[in-house]
């Protein structure tokens, strides 16, 4: 890993603050970008990076869903998804829509540098038995929105109230308010913030 810049994608600062850590000390990188979302990630330059670890559940949108704008700005640059589980969906889908790797935030620092040190190497760090393990892929809650609803919910997921959003698609407050309760049922959330959180562990909203 020396020599190597990694970039760190993560909301949480004491994490990216723990990881940069294991990375300089235990792997010797030679430098660290960190970025708290996606979006600030495209203001790096990709020749400037030599591997990305990407969280996978972060406000807007989320690491499985980011991996392809992720891959599209970076594209000969390998991504290695972090997770604080084990979801063997999370997983295959983070595999087919082509990271390099999985890499579950609870390993020892050890491990992560020896998986990260092998995506260097242009192998994968995924389970071995991986191919072999159930995969049972999930029914998008997404198909039962209408339109309109996940245009509503993209705005709920960068936190706009319902007047802006009325504003934002040229509607009334309460029409809104009729979209934002049906998007909630369908969700089966019990309130805006949990309907977020499903959006963006879903995908909903990529």
């Amino acid at each position: 890993m020396k020599n190597k810049h990694i970039m760190i994608v993560d909301d949480h600062a004491l994490f990216r603050t723990g990881m940069k850590m294991i990375l300089m000390q235990v792997g010797e990188a030679a430098g660290i970008s960190e970025a708290c979302s996606i979006k600030e990630a495209f203001d790096f330059s990709e020749s400037g990076v030599d591997v990305i670890l990407l969280d996978i559940h972060m406000p807007g949108l989320n690491g499985i869903a980011g991996i392809k704008p992720i891959r599209d700005k970076f594209f000969k640059v390998p991504i290695i998804v972090l997770s604080a589980s084990s979801d063997i969906n999370d997983m295959q889908k983070a595999k087919q829509l082509g990271a390099s790797g999985f890499i579950n935030k609870a390993s020892l620092a050890e491990e992560m540098v020896s998986s990260i040190s092998r995506v260097l190497e242009g192998k994968t760090c995924f389970p071995d038995d991986l191919n072999s393990r159930e995969y049972s892929p999930k029914a998008s809650l997404g198909n039962a929105l209408t339109p309109r609803q996940i245009e509503v919910l993209i705005y709920l997921c960068e936190g706009k109230s319902n007047k802006l959003i009325a504003r934002e698609l040229e509607m009334s407050e309460n029409t809104v308010r009729v979209h934002v309760s049906a998007i909630l049922s369908t969700l089966g959330a019990v309130n805006r913030s949990e309907a977020i959180l499903i959006a963006q562990r879903e995908g909903i909203t990529s």
